[in-house]
């Protein structure tokens, strides 16, 4: 049997009450991202980016009350296990209209929206970054111009616990990964 995959990224978005998944492309997510979620109804939604190496920090930040509701969580460094607490943190401290922004898996029992696989452009963003979902429209901007930052900056490295940019101290990951659409491969 074989689907075409047109008639299901082409299917209308529903800013209400997204189901399922809708892809997204644009300044942050060149070659296409997925974002899953429902119950959120701002579209577009606009946030100021928190940039964090994993989910562990996200959590500790959310806990400790250093992320305010209307606010894009980037997670830079992901790993392949699928990411969950981060929700039971969230919902302890009633944070409404966050995004969740990551090149991992978020659980999929979500209220509110998840983007991932969003690719190699993730590591450029930085704190307070706009960050701008068009569910209806399809698009993941940002308001940096991501190709003149990732001219200056390096691959992430790591220097005395510092990382540039927000990104975590996975280098290879960071200097290698394809996009979700080259299949997240590692040119190693």
């Amino acid at each position: 049997m074989k689907i075409d995959i047109a008639e299901i990224t082409d299917a209308p978005a529903d800013a209400e009450n997204p189901q399922g998944f809708v892809i997204l492309h644009g300044s942050l997510a060149r070659e296409g991202c997925v974002m899953t979620g429902a119950g959120f109804g701002r579209d577009p939604f606009e946030a100021k980016a928190r940039v964090f190496a994993t989910e562990a920090g996200a959590i500790a930040a959310i806990t400790d009350g250093r992320v305010a509701s209307g606010e894009a969580i980037i997670i830079a460094a992901a790993d392949e296990a699928e990411m969950s607490a981060i929700f039971a943190a969230l919902s302890s401290a009633e944070l409404k209209d966050i995004a969740l922004i990551s090149n991992g898996k978020f659980a999929p029992s979500t209220n509110g929206i998840t983007i991932s696989h969003v690719g190699k452009s993730i590591r450029y963003v930085q704190n307070a970054d706009t960050i701008t979902i068009d569910i209806k429209g399809r698009r993941l901007n940002i308001d940096a111009d991501l190709t003149i930052r990732s001219g200056e900056a390096p691959a992430a490295t790591v220097n005395g616990g510092k990382v540039k940019n927000g990104f975590a101290p996975l280098a290879k990951y960071a200097a290698m990964l394809d996009s979700a659409s080259q299949a997240a491969d590692t040119a190693a």
